[in-house]
């Protein structure tokens, strides 16, 4: 109780403490109010002061309660993040598998209908130059029977010589086939082993497809459910996704920017009855967020899109926020499925135009800046589809 009370008291006047200097930011007694030290200060009773600093206080207070809130928030997201880094390794590394197994698959199947090749080779050229010496060995054999009879009637008298002679004569005077290899008795090894690698890499690309738009799975909307090769998406139901900075609120990415010149890509819309297929500016900052406060990573973006789509039934395009800025396309809806898009930029700006490659005419066309990102967006079951290269 004496140390509370000595603590109400000044140190150096032993004067209770009823005042607070607002210049130097400390309690003062009576007399220290007229001393030197405090000349030409402001002051206000405890009580006030306390009441108005404590007020100051409460704000600051707030605004760390608000962001250690943020911060907890954040670090949540982070092990959101972490946490779903594990499930995309453990998920690309099987994708990654499958696709090794098929490539090893085709490589073995390669390898075994190239052996069945060289054995069939093998086979029939085996055959033919055992037919070849077979009859070598008959003609052999004919001939090898009339040298010894020849010299055995040569040997012989005069009178059995001359009798046989007409016979003998016309057996010896016959020419004999003269033998000869035909062209080509080998195996065509130049055309098994020749180029080997590159003829069975040339068969993989055309039993393979590369596409000229990659679906990027860090942007996709929690509703937007992609393909295991990231080259269609539709519409599911919704998942529980890490709400990294990438990630849009509707719709999907690509995965590249589009390079500078002329970039086509297409989309099989199919029967889909809500889509809408262009380009996106990219990502925009959360709403309401300030460069001088804590960001929230995780807060869903709306981008900036120019597109065209099949929006509550009607035939539109729109330069604006997806949430809004449709403008109705007075023309035909396209009958083929295949939206195609094409994007040229010169300097810091570009023209992407839609096109129905089924009438050959050209849908719409629309200024964008240079940088843009393919973007796609469904809300139906039905998949929209990229088209791969060899089919544009």
């Amino acid at each position: 109780k004496n140390s509370e009370e000595n603590a109400d008291l000044c140190a150096l006047h032993g004067e209770k403490l009823k005042l607070f200097c607002l210049d130097d930011l400390e309690t003062a007694c009576v007399i220290c109010r007229h001393s030197e030290k405090h000349a030409k200060h402001g002051f206000l009773p405890v009580d006030e002061a306390a009441t108005i600093h404590k007020e100051a206080i409460q704000k600051l207070l707030k605004r760390q309660k608000e962001k250690l809130e943020v911060l907890v928030e954040t670090k949540k997201k982070c092990q959101n993040i972490a946490a779903h880094i594990n499930i995309q390794a453990t998920h690309t590394e099987k994708q990654i598998q499958k696709e090794f197994e098929k490539l090893q698959q085709f490589l073995k199947d390669e390898e075994k209908s190239r052996i069945t090749a060289l054995r069939g080779e093998q086979k029939l050229k085996g055959k033919k130059i055992k037919k070849e010496i077979e009859e070598l060995s008959k003609q052999i054999e004919t001939i090898s029977h009339t040298v010894t009879e020849t010299e055995q009637q040569l040997v012989a008298g005069d009178i059995s010589f001359l009798k046989k002679y007409k016979a003998t004569r016309e057996k010896v005077a016959q020419p004999p086939p003269w033998p000869g290899l035909s062209y080509g008795a080998l195996l065509d090894v130049a055309k098994h082993l020749g180029n080997l690698a590159y003829a069975v890499w040339k068969k993989l690309g055309e039993n393979v497809s590369s596409f000229p738009v990659i679906l990027d799975p860090n942007t996709a909307g929690p509703d937007l459910h992609l393909s295991e090769d990231l080259t269609s998406v539709r519409c599911g139901a919704r998942q529980q996704l890490p709400e990294n900075p990438e990630r849009l609120q509707y719709g999907v990415l690509g995965s590249e920017p589009l390079k500078s010149g002329t970039y086509t890509w297409q989309v099989m819309v199919g029967g889909s009855a809500q889509w809408g297929l262009g380009v996106s500016m990219g990502l925009n900052q959360p709403p309401g967020s300030r460069s001088s406060e804590v960001q929230i990573p995780g807060s869903i973006h709306v981008v900036k899109c120019y597109k065209i789509g099949l929006h509550n039934g009607r035939y539109r395009s729109a330069s604006s926020n997806q949430s809004g800025g449709w403008v109705d396309l007075h023309r035909a809806r396209p009958k083929s499925p295949w939206i195609r898009m094409r994007w040229n930029t010169t300097n810091a700006s570009g023209v992407v135009s839609f096109t129905d490659p089924e009438a050959n005419k050209k849908i719409l066309s629309l200024e964008v800046p240079s940088l843009v990102l393919p973007f796609i967006n469904t809300t139906d079951t039905v998949p929209l589809k990229i088209s791969p290269w060899k089919e544009l």
